[in-house]
């Protein structure tokens, strides 16, 4: 389906989403990269690897809560939409 985020954000909240620590490795596998290239100590690679990974992750989980799940999907709009011609078309008839 196009444009249906919706079930990441649904898994997430439900606890079922590994997104958060694939985006957290993600940024802890860059930090630790950069570390090296700079030749910077083992121990201080490994923390700025460990406050990467644990930004991302939270920055991910609250991606989830403030945006994600606020983000409509085409089949909700149209069944929303097909709610409303049918609550409009039941009105019409009390109507008449």
């Amino acid at each position: 389906m196009i444009g249906d985020g919706s079930n990441l954000a649904r898994q997430h909240v439900s606890g079922g989403s590994a997104l958060p620590k694939l985006i957290g490795l993600l940024c802890a596998l860059c930090s630790l990269a950069a570390s090296v290239l700079g030749k910077v100590e083992p121990g201080t690679a490994i923390l700025r690897a460990a406050i990467a990974f644990a930004i991302g992750s939270l920055l991910t989980q609250a991606w989830y809560v403030f945006i994600a799940t606020r983000i409509t999907t085409i089949d909700e709009l149209m069944a929303t939409s097909e709610e409303e011609s049918t609550s409009n078309d039941q009105e019409d008839r009390r109507a008449a």
